[in-house]
């Protein structure tokens, strides 16, 4: 009887740790399942919140120069697109270049009177971003009749995004209006203006995600 009574003992303690166990899996199995959900998001930004800057260079030593331009406008202002692509491509835009404004103003009034004047018509730069691929946009530029395309690499950050080029001013045909500038900097830039112009594009993106 002592040994029936030992032996049902043993079942039973095994049936309940098979129990206990059985019940942890169970329990940690239903843990671990995660239930995920396709999120979509909707991309715009404001003209207001743009930021176009440009750098120029100047002595041999290629010291920089850095300036905004405070007035820019798009046609896609305020308007929701599914992706960034989307976002990006075909945007035509013109830029106000009497805005430019680099933190000195004799430098500004020379820029206006002896570069900008012949560099633009109307003081205005217009264009379009055409191509929003992986790893740059190309952009469209009309500037004094002459149309160039310009590669910018492009980043994302802080749902901030970022375009950065260089462009060269004799590609624009604009001869004069560097040969103005450069005379009535001389002696500033001890004789050596560059033709090359850095132009950065920021845009903080709006993004709205369900």
């Amino acid at each position: 009887m002592f040994t029936s009574l030992k032996y049902s003992l043993a079942i039973i303690s095994i049936l309940s740790l098979f129990s206990a166990c059985s019940e942890s899996s169970t329990k940690k199995t239903s843990e671990t399942l995660v239930v995920t959900k396709d999120t979509a998001c909707v991309y715009s930004y404001d003209d207001a919140s743009l930021r176009v800057f440009w750098a120029g260079y100047k002595t041999e030593d290629k010291l920089k120069v850095i300036g905004q331009f405070k007035e820019q406008t798009t046609d896609r202002s305020l308007q929701k697109y599914a992706s960034l692509t989307e976002l990006v491509n075909g945007t035509k835009f013109s830029i106000n270049t009497l805005s430019s404004a680099s933190g000195d103003e004799i430098r500004d009034l020379n820029l206006k009177e002896h570069f900008f004047n012949l560099f633009t018509d109307n003081f205005e730069i217009n264009g379009s971003l055409d191509s929003f691929s992986k790893d740059s946009v190309t952009a469209s530029l009309s500037i004094l009749g002459f149309d160039q395309t310009v590669k910018l690499a492009h980043s994302l950050k802080n749902d901030i995004l970022k375009m950065k080029g260089t462009l060269s001013i004799n590609d624009f045909g604009a001869v004069k209006a560097y040969n103005s500038i450069h005379l009535k900097c001389y002696d500033l830039h001890k004789g050596v203006t560059w033709d090359d112009v850095d132009v950065i594009i920021e845009v903080p993106l709006i993004k709205e995600c369900k």
